[in-house]
């Protein structure tokens, strides 16, 4: 495929990703706005999981910056991982 289409698919997945984490954090701004009464162990898990979508969305921007932006035209910059992918791998990891 080739990195282009390699890249391109990434940035399209990419802003999925950023468009659902909009939506996120829409529904858990609503949710916190109308106090419904629920345990706050279930209050816990809603921050929970939008705190690991925060971290999900930078760590992919971080990523596609990286590789799409600062190091465009630079083939060398592919011999590695960047920081931010093994980083976001092992926290999500965890959670499974």
């Amino acid at each position: 495929m080739g990195i282009p289409g390699d890249f391109g698919s990434t940035l399209v997945g990419g802003l999925i990703s950023a468009v659902l984490y909009g939506i996120t954090t829409l529904q858990t701004y609503v949710y916190y706005m109308h106090d419904s009464g629920d345990a706050s162990t279930i209050k816990f898990i809603v921050a929970g999981i939008w705190i690991l979508d925060t971290l999900h969305a930078s760590f992919m921007g971080h990523f596609l910056y990286h590789y799409l932006i600062t190091n465009y035209g630079v083939p060398a910059s592919l011999e590695y991982i960047v920081w931010s992918y093994p980083v976001r791998t092992a926290i999500f990891l965890q959670g499974t």
